[in-house]
């Protein structure tokens, strides 16, 4: 028993002559005998698979269509919606975050601006012997009352032991919108002589003192009040302090 492809011999049962297929197909060869011509006959049994079965299936295939996989047009709109949605989330949060900070930034600056205040009238105060009725700065006068206060201070040397009948004056004072301390420092005295800005969002500042004559002065009352604007929200700080002077 064999299996082969060959061209198959097949006799005719009423001519007897030998008839050759050009099928080819799968074969299964049993037997052989010789017949009594002196030809060997095979007896072949073809498959169920006939050349027209296999062209009517061939056929069929080449006509189906291949299976192409893709995105709907819905699934692609509903898609973009959803980046749109996402980025527009992402954006307002970015947004949002930025207006915190800055918020926070000036809530930071304005609360600072008020206690930088206070801490220079503190630090004047304690060390103090009097408040002053006037005393001029690098060439310009100052006047304590409401809004300036200005201080008398034993001078010091650097290693802190006070200067016989030597004196510094500080002054704090309101500028519009911004407070300053302002320094003249006697010659030998470990202070130096300079202006600083305290801040720069003030709204308000008052000094109110424990008595008309200046000399006589114990104690003061400092107010300040610090504001400022972002995105249209009002951030401010109030602050009050009762300063003691020195007063040696």
């Amino acid at each position: 028993m064999s299996h082969h492809k060959s061209a198959s011999i097949f006799l005719s049962p009423s001519t007897g002559k030998k008839n050759w297929s050009r099928a080819f197909t799968p074969t299964l060869t049993l037997a052989s005998r010789p017949s009594l011509r002196g030809e060997t006959v095979s007896t072949h049994f073809v498959g169920t698979r006939d050349e027209q079965c296999l062209k009517q299936s061939a056929g069929a295939h080449a006509i189906m269509p291949k299976l192409v996989y893709g995105f709907t047009l819905i699934e692609v709109l509903i898609t973009i919606a959803l980046f749109a949605i996402l980025m527009l989330g992402i954006v307002q949060l970015y947004v949002v975050y930025g207006r915190t900070i800055e918020l926070q930034q000036s809530s930071v600056g304005v609360a600072l601006g008020g206690s930088s205040i206070l801490d220079a009238v503190r630090a004047a105060g304690l060390q103090a012997s009097n408040v002053i009725a006037a005393h001029t700065f690098s060439g310009i006068s100052y006047n304590s009352g409401t809004t300036t206060a200005l201080f008398e201070l034993p001078a010091i040397d650097s290693s802190g032991a006070i200067l016989a009948n030597t004196y510094d004056y500080i002054g704090i004072y309101a500028s519009s919108t911004s407070a300053y301390r302002i320094v003249d420092a006697a010659p030998g005295s470990s202070r130096v002589s300079e202006e600083k800005q305290l801040t720069s969002v003030l709204g308000a500042l008052t000094f109110t003192y424990d008595n008309p004559s200046f000399p006589s002065v114990a104690r003061i009352t400092v107010d300040a009040t610090t504001s400022a604007v972002v995105r249209g929200k009002t951030v401010q700080t109030h602050l009050r302090g009762l300063i003691y002077l020195r007063n040696l």
